[in-house]
């Protein structure tokens, strides 16, 4: 694996460099490893590097959420020259990943993962012989650390196997991507999809025992509580901020969705369920204080200009734009707007004087995301005005990625990229009883998150799972509009997303690095 052993040469370098706001670090040049776990302060140092590497451009901080994979999702429509002029993302759109840019844009993410795994392993190789002396609150820091490492580790190597290896829907039984257990490792070797999935699961298993340690506790649960409370330090606390602001990080119930996102890819059904329901029922472990709702928590009328819903006016006005008491892991770059680039494909409107750079706007497939059945459902969906913005006043854009007309670099909601939201945990516990041929449950679950989008008007119960399938991916479209979690579903589920059409292996799976072949 010659890519995987280009990584080696960089990896302490990031793993310092990504943690200013934890220590002090030493100069390019003079940094070794024993220095960093020296202390306990380094192993929340390179933590922290592992969420803030995954919150980059490569990787949740635009690839994986709203630009390459969207792309290939169809989500947008790219055909208007004067919107959207880079060709890289019609190619992604047409599946022609071997052009010159797109191949070098998959390897990219390729690369980032595997740092993210690099120094994942490193550092859970480190602290599983560190002694607990060394940290501030002993065990219990020790343990979240670890687990925490434990579920980057998953995560990564899940979403490599997601975009580079066919779903198990379509198993060929032939060997992808590999498992990197150890640092360095420049020998690892790729394994079949069933192995593959079944680290992940071991890997997500042993972290979710490690943070119940903290998570479960009292003093844990009022950390996870709410979307505010996972984002900052509540007075009179007994742990330091690196308890409590664990912002949304790989808690103990995010750790458990995702186990629920893997035990549904890996056709373990009651497993998926089981996680799935847990964490729909957290409110119920708080003394009725709910962690977290999928109750839409955008706007539900009109705050700025009222013949405008769409507009800058109205969008400026808002502070809620991705419907954060839902989100259950979300990466985070405080550096995203200058990053990612997000003023270039979100900017509200037109340069004044018609100067600058030009837009790359990703305009979303109205016609598509809000008819149900052939049903336009614009008007009624509260989706329509909390999550599309009108940019120039003609363009429709996400508005989860809207870009105020003032201070974007300091907007929160930009540095916040949703990898998990609750929603999907009711799409599974749904799909579930539709795979059980319970329709009525099934469809029970789907008409009540419609509700609470506003959409009085019932779906009528199908008595087929691919009946039931078209309604589940009408619904998912417009949740995780600019989100990246589409692609996914239709490649999981072997489901058309257009008419027919249903992806082909060439499409459903990126190319492997030539170095990994």
């Amino acid at each position: 694996m010659k890519i995987y052993s280009r990584i080696l040469a960089i990896v302490f370098l990031l793993s310092f460099t990504a943690c200013e706001s934890w220590l002090d670090v030493q100069q390019e040049g003079e940094f070794e490893s024993e220095h960093l776990f020296a202390e306990g302060e380094g192993y929340r140092a390179v933590l922290n590097g592992l969420y803030k590497s995954m919150g980059a451009p490569n990787l949740y901080g635009r690839e994986l959420s709203f630009e390459m994979l969207d792309c290939m999702s169809q989500q947008y429509d790219l055909s208007d020259d004067q919107v959207n002029s880079n060709d890289a993302y019609r190619d992604f759109q047409g599946f022609r990943y071997l052009n010159n840019t797109t191949r070098d844009m998959i390897n990219q993410v390729w690369l980032s993962a595997f740092k993210v795994i690099a120094n994942a392993n490193d550092l859970i190789q480190n602290i599983e012989q560190a002694s607990a002396d060394q940290f501030r609150q002993g065990e219990l820091e020790r343990s979240l650390i670890m687990g925490e490492a434990y579920a980057c580790r998953a995560l990564m190597h899940f979403d490599m196997l997601r975009l580079f290896a066919p779903a198990p829907v379509n198993d060929d039984q032939q060997t992808y991507v590999p498992y990197v257990e150890t640092y360095p490792n420049i020998l690892a070797t790729s394994i079949q999809v069933t192995p593959f999935l079944e680290k992940v699961i071991d890997d997500l298993k042993r972290a979710k025992e490690l943070v119940a340690v903290y998570d479960t506790t009292e003093a844990g649960k009022e950390a996870n509580a709410t979307a505010s409370a996972r984002t900052s330090l509540p007075s009179g606390a007994d742990y330091e901020d690196f308890f409590y602001g664990r912002a949304y990080r790989l808690n103990y119930y995010a750790i458990v969705a995702l186990q629920a996102r893997v035990y549904q890819y890996a056709n373990r059904l009651d497993e998926a369920f089981a996680c799935a329901k847990e964490v729909v029922e957290a409110g119920t472990q708080n003394g009725g204080k709910a962690f977290f709702t999928d109750n839409f928590n955008g706007l539900t009328s009109v705050v700025g200009d009222p013949d405008d819903p769409n507009g800058i006016a109205t969008f400026d006005a808002r502070g809620d734009y991705k419907s954060k008491s839902s989100v259950l892991f979300a990466a985070y770059n405080k550096r995203a707007y200058e990053d990612a680039g997000l003023g270039t494909y979100f900017r509200p409107k037109a340069p004044e004087g018609g100067g600058g750079a030009r837009n790359v706007y990703f305009v979303v497939r109205r016609e598509e995301l809000f008819k149900s059945r052939g049903v336009d459902e614009w008007e009624t969906d509260i989706r329509s005005k909390n999550l599309i913005f009108y940019a120039q006043g003609v363009y429709m854009i996400s508005g989860k990625w809207y870009v105020p007309s003032r201070n974007p670099e300091e907007s929160e909601h930009l540095r916040m990229s949703p990898v998990l939201r609750l929603t999907e945990m009711r799409y599974i516990m749904a799909e579930y009883y539709a795979k059980k041929g319970n329709f009525e449950e099934a469809y029970s679950i789907l008409n009540d998150i419609r509700e609470k989008r506003g959409l009085a008007n019932v779906l009528t119960q199908r008595n087929s799972f691919a009946e039931f399938v078209t309604d589940l991916v009408e619904d998912a479209r417009r949740e995780w509009i600019s989100e990246g979690q589409l692609f996914y579903l239709y490649k999981r589920l072997d489901a058309p997303f257009e008419q027919n059409r249903k992806l082909t292996k060439s499409e459903a799976c990126l190319p492997l690095p030539a170095d990994q072949k």
